[in-house]
């Protein structure tokens, strides 16, 4: 049996006047099944989404075609706006919606330029700290410091433009509760970027489980002795709160950061050994909505390193050739060129180190692909321009 897939070429839509900042007046809606402030704020992404789209998007579509006939039929939209200015015009509720009205000033944002997009890029996700771990213990939940971040590893990979690598059995944060803030710059330096050389990864993934406690209602409320059988309340809503930070594996400075909120039903007895991630978890109304937020925490880093360069690590320098960390999984193939870049560290006024890159005005040929590295031809030695190990190369 034979299948193939049809991957249609990313499209630019105007879906308005993309050249220009617009004021665009958008109303966003969501459902009202629990807290008011849980629908308010679900409908202001709703809107803020809108926003963004009457600024421009990107529509791919994806075919699966199987003895000639469509078994799956996909089509993704991505905005390429930005939105700011946002002002809350007002707000509603009736029949169970929650409506927000906002005025905002969107612009539209250039695709990425250069090459860099052509390489799939190296991320490691490493194992997300558990804040409050007594909150796991309903539904035996412990299991969400390597569950989740291996979630995020395979919805990554499996949009193929970009190569992750699992490090969840790694935590970056000794103290979950109190990351990143009490961690020194220098001590994200040194364990993002000594996580990255291991693995040869370009970033880091890393994050916080903040929260999977359930409503304050349902707290005071308390468990009774017919929930403990089964026939207790069936619709207790449980929180989940996740932080998500991105590291630099050549600096350690950090990308990005943000924190992401949803909650949903847990009709699940409180002795249930339902784990994170597993076929009776993502059963559960809890458990579709923690799926929404993930897929978001996926589409979110995806974007955040879609127009950075591609860097790769030199480990090798002698002659005109260089041994380059890199392989065929990233797109590379011989004849692609790359610019060189020197390596070195500088102290800012706090005397913490800082990573600088220097242009060595050097353009490198790859001659060979192989599984674990590349090799490429230079027309100046190495030892005449002063590369040596762990200088690197890029593609803008």
């Amino acid at each position: 049996m034979r299948t193939f897939l049809f991957v249609s070429l990313m499209a630019l839509v105007s879906l308005s006047a993309p050249a220009q900042a617009l004021t665009v007046e958008v109303v966003g809606e969501a459902a009202l099944t629990g807290a008011v402030s849980y629908a308010r704020e679900q409908a202001l992404k709703d809107a803020l989404q809108q926003a963004t789209l009457r600024g421009g998007a990107q529509i791919s579509s994806t075919q699966l075609m199987e003895h000639g006939v469509i078994e799956q039929d996909e089509v993704r939209v991505q905005s390429n706006a930005q939105v700011r200015d946002v002002e809350v015009l007002w707000e509603d509720s009736h029949d169970g919606v929650y409506q927000v009205a906002i005025r905002a000033e969107v612009s539209s944002q250039a695709m990425c330029p250069g090459s860099s997009q052509r390489y799939r890029k190296a991320i490691a996700i490493a194992g997300f700290g558990l804040a409050q771990p007594q909150q796991a213990t309903y539904g035996r939940l412990e299991n969400v410091e390597q569950a989740l971040p291996r979630v995020l590893v395979n919805t990554l990979n499996g949009r193929g433009n970009v190569h992750v690598m699992d490090a969840s059995r790694i935590s970056l944060y000794q103290d979950p509760r109190r990351a990143p803030s009490t961690e020194t710059a220098q001590q994200r330096l040194t364990t993002s970027v000594a996580l990255a050389t291991q693995l040869g990864a370009q970033y880091v993934v890393s994050g916080v489980v903040r929260d999977l406690d359930f409503e304050p209602e349902e707290q005071k409320r308390g468990f009774s002795l017919l929930d403990s059988v089964g026939f207790g309340h069936k619709n207790r809503q449980r929180q989940f709160v996740v932080d998500v930070f991105v590291h630099d594996g050549l600096s350690g400075a950090m990308l990005f950061q943000r924190s992401y909120h949803t909650q949903g039903a847990w009709g699940e007895r409180p002795d249930a050994n339902v784990g994170f991630a597993t076929p009776s978890f993502w059963r559960t109304n809890y458990g579709d909505q923690v799926k929404d937020v993930l897929t978001t925490v996926a589409d979110d880093v995806g974007e955040v390193l879609r127009c950075q360069p591609f860097m790769a690590r030199i480990v090798k320098a002698r002659g005109n050739r260089l041994h380059i960390e890199a392989s065929a999984g990233a797109g590379i193939r011989p004849g692609d060129k790359f610019q060189v870049y020197r390596t070195g560290t500088f102290y800012n006024l706090d005397l913490e180190p800082r990573t600088e890159l220097t242009d060595m005005a050097t353009v490198v040929t790859v001659k060979q692909v192989q599984p674990q590295f590349i090799i490429a031809d230079m027309a100046s030695s190495a030892e005449h321009m002063s590369i040596q190990r762990d200088d690197m190369v890029i593609a803008w």
